[in-house]
């Protein structure tokens, strides 16, 4: 056998083997073992979650309503205050728009209504009363055939969903599509 061939397939073998080694090695650390990390940035946030999808949990709840209650949670447990340590406001679009409907209005114009009306309406009552600001979109409402004295009574309609992402993102909003 030549004897280049002989080193070469040594040297790959080798490589493959330390290789293994390290990925062991790394293994062996254990990152996922480690607690968990925690949110370092705690003062001076400003978020904007935009609730686009009608995808909800088996409870009816949407899954970008959960997503925000758990934000607004987290930030709750560290002690932080709102509109002091964080802001938080909700763009309520497309087919998210249903999730701000009062009850009747749910139970009459959602395809998949629950019989005791909006199953959002506690969390989103919660979060208003948390500071968190949510706003409904004008075109969604146009086409989904929605009146404003339909709506949750702190929801605020905008002209523009997409628009006021772009407003809130330029006074400083982090985007957040959950």
């Amino acid at each position: 056998m030549n004897r280049n061939f002989v080193r070469t397939v040594f040297a790959a073998l080798t490589l493959v083997l330390l290789q293994g080694l390290a990925v062991t090695a790394f293994a062996e650390a254990g990152e996922n073992t480690k607690p968990p990390l925690q949110i370092v940035h705690q003062t001076g946030l400003k978020v904007l979650i935009q609730v686009n999808y009608d995808s909800t949990m088996p409870n009816g709840v949407g899954k970008q309503v959960l997503a925000a209650k758990n934000l607004y949670d987290q930030y709750s447990a560290l002690g932080m205050q709102a509109r002091k340590d964080y802001e938080i406001a909700m763009v309520f679009r497309a087919d998210g728009a249903q999730f701000l409907l009062a009850d009747d209005a749910y139970d009459a114009k959602v395809k998949q209504a629950h019989p005791k009306g909006n199953p959002n309406k506690a969390i989103l009552d919660a979060l208003n009363q948390g500071g968190v600001k949510m706003y409904e979109c004008a075109v969604a409402m146009r086409m989904k055939g929605y009146k404003p004295e339909e709506l949750l009574p702190y929801s605020r309609v905008v002209v523009s969903g997409m628009g006021a992402i772009v407003d809130f993102e330029k006074s400083g909003y982090l985007p957040v599509t959950p």
